[in-house]
């Protein structure tokens, strides 16, 4: 699944403490974390039927759970998987994903390690209450086996993600079975992200498929290796969670590294990630593996993030890039949601979450919204965060696997929501004036210029040399309450390039004293 250590080892201590509380969710202003159910096993994966109930796998019961309108469904379990193997850290069961042609398609896809050294990929075949918003009579039946037959030699690294991406492929995610070379070799089923196509497959159940079937028209790789062409992107560890970016098709994918380096990656078509070479920006001999050309002579994708290992355990996790969902009641405002969206990762143990921005193409970490725990950190307090998805309210839903003293049966559903408050006390003439964050300082390429606004007003901002002459104009007009994002590409009202030096950017709000923020930009 996701840890570096062996969590046996790891909690033979952590329960010989006394059980304390669990720690607060800690985030932004305007936001709230709900609780929404208690008492899960080890959860580990998540999907939303179309309709807005949830799907919800654990990972050693080898349970599917069914969350309808506050509440497990009385049917409980719909499913629990046959041949299970969960008998190391990172066994079990360990992906869901829902057809999204439900309820015409009413399938249901999971993947988890199975008796014989394997991994499964099943699809399953709902019967019941599959039209019925508030149904909980749903049973999963008639599976057909799409693979079977991915190694399963060692305990570690099982992967097992699954997602739907654009055009209705499913896209499925392979550790390296602690087989480090395998990654590198695009036909050994290992270390890769898979895409495959569902739409010919057989309304009955059987047994597994032939290649062919799941095989798309078009993959990156031109092979004429079985396996190969259903690959994605490689060169992968363990990329235990990824979230898709619908409008680009994106993966935004946490990589558990070895022992220097955990990686936020951006995965497009056919991208060689590196490992077993590379982790993070360091380059690795790897005995018994051969890199062509020699150790550090090949390029490889860099990642968005790679985050040091600083002492303990450490696995980087991933919400993936923040969308509104259309018509939902609780979307975050637009500030989270431009153009690009932010993109949220965490990790695991510390329980930290933490956004960029897309600059010009270059990932920033933005100014700290209002309210958020410091000034690196936009939420604190997620421990044990195994799961995130953007759910059809357009709130962020968790799964957090364990509680603090890692009791069992203590996992839990968790949202992240926004309350749609106006960021200002009192009577106007009492509400904090405009506030003006610039990101990054010092900058050489692009910057950002981060404006809050207690209500909407009409503003100015501008950019000034220290002569007070303007260099550009950045906005005029109606800002919204909240934040708003305005980006300097580094030139000038004409077009040309700024010269390096110190700058001002000015805001002026209707009826408040002008704000300015320095900035210094660089060669």
């Amino acid at each position: 699944m996701h840890l570096r250590y062996p969590i046996a080892a790891a909690l033979s201590s952590l329960l010989l403490l006394a059980p304390r509380a669990d720690a607060e969710v800690l985030l932004p202003t305007g936001f709230v974390n709900d609780t929404l159910l208690l008492g899960l096993t080890e959860p580990t994966s998540m999907a939303f039927l179309p309709d807005g109930r949830l799907l919800i796998t654990e990972q050693r019961t080898g349970k599917v759970r069914l969350f309808v309108k506050g509440h497990v469904a009385a049917t409980d379990p719909i499913k629990v998987v046959p041949d299970l193997v969960a008998d190391h850290y990172e066994r079990g069961l360990q992906g869901i994903a829902v057809d999204p042609r439900w309820p015409t398609h009413p399938y249901v896809y999971l993947y988890y390690d199975r008796a014989g050294g394997f991994c499964r990929l099943v699809r399953y075949r709902a019967s019941g209450d599959i039209s019925e918003p508030a149904g909980e009579g749903i049973a999963l039946g008639d599976s057909l086996l799409l693979l079977d037959d991915i190694p399963d030699a060692n305990g570690g690294h099982n992967a097992g993600c699954l997602r739907f991406g654009p055009g209705n492929y499913l896209f499925v995610s392979l550790g390296d079975d602690e087989v480090k070379c395998g990654a590198a070799d695009s036909t050994s089923l290992r270390g890769a992200i898979l895409r495959l196509d569902v739409s010919r497959l057989p309304d009955a159940a059987g047994g597994q498929v032939p290649r062919a079937l799941i095989t798309p028209d078009v993959n990156p790789l031109s092979t004429a290796d079985s396996n190969a062409r259903l690959v994605w992107a490689y060169g992968l560890r363990n990329p235990w969670r990824y979230v898709i970016d619908p409008p680009t098709g994106a993966l935004y994918t946490a990589e558990v590294g070895l022992e220097t380096y955990d990686e936020l990656d951006e995965i497009l078509p056919g991208d060689y990630l590196g490992w077993p070479f590379r982790e993070g920006p360091q380059v690795s001999f790897v005995p018994g593996c051969t890199e062509n050309g020699g150790a550090g002579a090949n390029q490889y994708k860099a990642p968005v993030v790679a985050l040091f290992h600083e002492g303990g355990p450490q696995a980087v996790n991933t919400a993936g890039m923040y969308r509104a969902v259309p018509g939902a009641d609780s979307n975050w405002p637009q500030a989270y949601a431009g153009f690009w969206g932010d993109v949220l990762y965490g990790e695991y143990y510390s329980g930290y979450l933490r956004r960029l921005k897309r600059l010009s193409g270059i990932w920033i970490t933005p100014p700290p919204a209002p309210g958020q725990p410091n000034e690196t950190d936009w939420a604190a307090g997620l421990m044990t965060a195994v799961e995130f998805l953007v759910g059809p309210d357009g709130s962020l839903w968790w799964l957090q696997q364990f509680n603090e003293s890692y009791e069992p049966g203590s996992g839990m559903l968790e949202r992240i929501r926004w309350t749609n408050v106006t960021l200002s006390v009192g009577p106007a003439g009492s509400r904090p004036p405009a506030k003006l964050l610039v990101a990054p300082n010092p900058s050489r390429g692009a910057t950002l210029f981060a404006l809050h606004l207690p209500a909407k007003k009409i503003v100015t901002l501008g950019l000034y040399d220290v002569s007070g002459r303007r260099v550009r104009a950045l906005f005029r007009g109606e800002a919204p309450a909240g934040e708003s994002d305005y980006e300097w590409d580094g030139r000038d009202d004409r077009g040309r390039p700024a010269a390096a030096g110190l700058y001002f950017a000015r805001v002026q709000a209707a009826g408040e004293a002008p704000r300015t923020a320095a900035l210094l930009r660089l060669r």
